[in-house]
């Protein structure tokens, strides 16, 4: 059964990377003014391709098999490397996120040691609570579940908290509230990182894809929520104290469902794998949401986050496939051809769901998006999607429509077309996501409504703006001056001016 959902859900995946790839290309195209073939596109394409080739032909002809046998310096050396680039490589995908004020690296490093000190309270720690409160392990259903959520769950996410905490008492580094999740994902990615050396060195290497894309993952995951938190208590002048302590509460049960299902051979592990999938739609949620308020935000420094689906697979391909060789190298072709096959296949499909989760952001100052499911909860198990293409900062022209309007401002409107201007960011209206702020290169002579901006969007099924040809597009005024806080607008504050058409510049 396992092995059907996980081909299927590899499937669905797959057909959703392609679609995806094939609207990166036409976006690339549109963007890249030196052509397709020497974007950043092409370069991750290449990448791919070596990764896929080179370590398999190495294997293959090389005829270094068993180079490193009984080498235990070589091994240890591999397992901490392997480890220290799973921690690098989210590492990495958190500061794209962090564009507008980047953290100094020295205090990220010092976040990042102490989160590797930290490990080291969780067994004096446990052997100081479990016995006190008479928590243990032993196979039942009400035991295990405790000693997960208050042994596991609650104790490590306690001492991970901890660098996060002395960063916002003792500096004034964490200035963006994304900086919250930056500085608590890497003291998790810290501990993790300690973790995961154990595993390796346990399993021959054989843990390596459930660390890099399972367990790293949750430990930024279940840190995050704490973070996030402190970080909209802060934001709204409020005491961080109470949600801290609420986060905390969260991340413990968080942390002790995705071990529970793991503690005893006769449970579905799937579980752990449909709460983790589910929890990464929260996650980019609140990542989103942090970076939109930054109160450093600058529209012409937003992340780009088309890239980093392409960024992703190949950096975690590359851990995945460093491991197949070395194990080749420590021991032979057989097991590290069992490497791929034990695990090669949920890998692949874990990593394409992340890998599209990880770079479905769209960054609209001020909005805050609510941390709910929409649509069915099966779609949680299905990869977080981006909405239509962000078009913030491009150059929009309007026409005059094949037919004119009754609205009031229609003639105004009309009298001043054609008409450039910039489309100056997202705004969300009636949960609608495909509006725009337009910003006129000529003030309209609107009487009794605003006309230095507008609010555009593509009519009908379009949910973006081409720019070899003309779409229909609502064109809607303001009676007062435009002012979005929270990134949202409402329809008692516009006015309808009428349809037009419209072509990106």
């Amino acid at each position: 059964m396992m092995a059907f959902l996980t081909f299927a859900m590899l499937v669905i995946l797959a057909w959703h990377v392609i679609a995806q790839l094939r609207r990166d290309i036409r976006i690339m195209e549109r963007l890249s003014p030196q052509g397709l073939l020497r974007s950043p596109l092409k370069r991750a394409g290449i990448v791919f391709l070596l990764l896929i080739v080179v370590p398999f032909c190495f294997v293959r002809c090389s005829g270094a098999e068993g180079l490193f046998s009984g080498s235990g310096p070589v091994g240890t050396g591999t397992i901490i490397l392997v480890s220290f680039l799973i921690s690098y490589t989210w590492y990495r995908y958190l500061t794209w996120l962090d564009p507008f004020e980047r953290e100094g690296r020295g205090w990220e490093l010092a976040v990042f040691i102490a989160g590797c000190a930290v490990v080291f309270l969780v067994q004096p720690l446990s052997d100081l609570l479990i016995p006190a409160l008479g928590l243990r392990l032993d196979g039942t259903f009400l035991n295990d579940w405790w000693y997960c959520v208050i042994g596991i769950g609650l104790i490590e996410e306690s001492v991970k908290l901890l660098p996060l905490l002395a960063i916002l008492m003792l500096t004034r580094q964490a200035d963006e509230p994304f900086d919250l999740i930056l500085y608590g994902s890497i003291s998790a990615l810290a501990f993790a990182f300690v973790e995961n050396i154990q595993y390796l060195e346990r399993t021959g290497l054989f843990a390596v894809g459930g660390r890099a894309l399972y367990a790293s993952v949750a430990h930024m995951f279940f840190t995050s929520l704490i973070a996030y938190a402190m970080a909209l208590a802060r934001h709204r002048g409020r005491s961080m104290v109470l949600p801290g302590l609420f986060g905390l509460l969260l991340a413990s049960l968080a942390h002790g469902f995705y071990n529970f299902w793991l503690m005893a051979p006769d449970r579905p592990h799937l579980i752990t794998l449909v709460f983790l999938l589910g929890s990464m739609h929260l996650w980019v949620a609140m990542k989103n949401n942090l970076v939109n308020l930054s109160p450093h935000y600058q529209a012409q420094m937003r992340p780009m986050p088309m890239m980093f689906r392409y960024r992703i697979i190949n950096a975690l391909l590359a851990i995945f496939l460093f491991t197949y060789v070395m194990k080749f190298l420590l021991e032979d072709e057989r097991s590290a051809n069992l490497l791929l096959t034990a695990q090669g296949t949920t890998m692949a499909a874990t990593l394409l769901f992340l890998a599209i989760s990880f770079s479905s952001f769209r960054f609209i100052p001020g909005y805050v998006a609510p941390l709910r499911p929409k649509g069915a909860i099966w779609r949680f198990l299905l990869p977080v999607m981006p909405w239509g293409e962000d078009l913030t900062g491009r150059g929009l022209l309007l026409r005059i429509p094949e037919k004119r309007s009754d609205a009031r401002h229609y003639m105004a409107l009309h009298r001043m077309l054609p008409l450039r201007g910039t489309l100056a960011q997202r705004v969300i209206m009636d949960d609608d996501h495909d509006w725009y702020l337009f910003r006129p290169e000529r003030t309209i002579p609107f009487d009794g409504a605003q006309g230095d901006v507008l609010m555009i969007r593509p009519h009908r099924e379009n949910d973006t703006l081409p720019g070899d040809r003309y779409v229909v597009v609502v064109a809607m005024a303001f009676h007062k001056p435009a002012l979005l806080p929270d990134g949202r607008a409402h329809r008692d504050q516009l006015e309808f001016v009428g349809f037009v058409h419209g072509r990106l510049l």
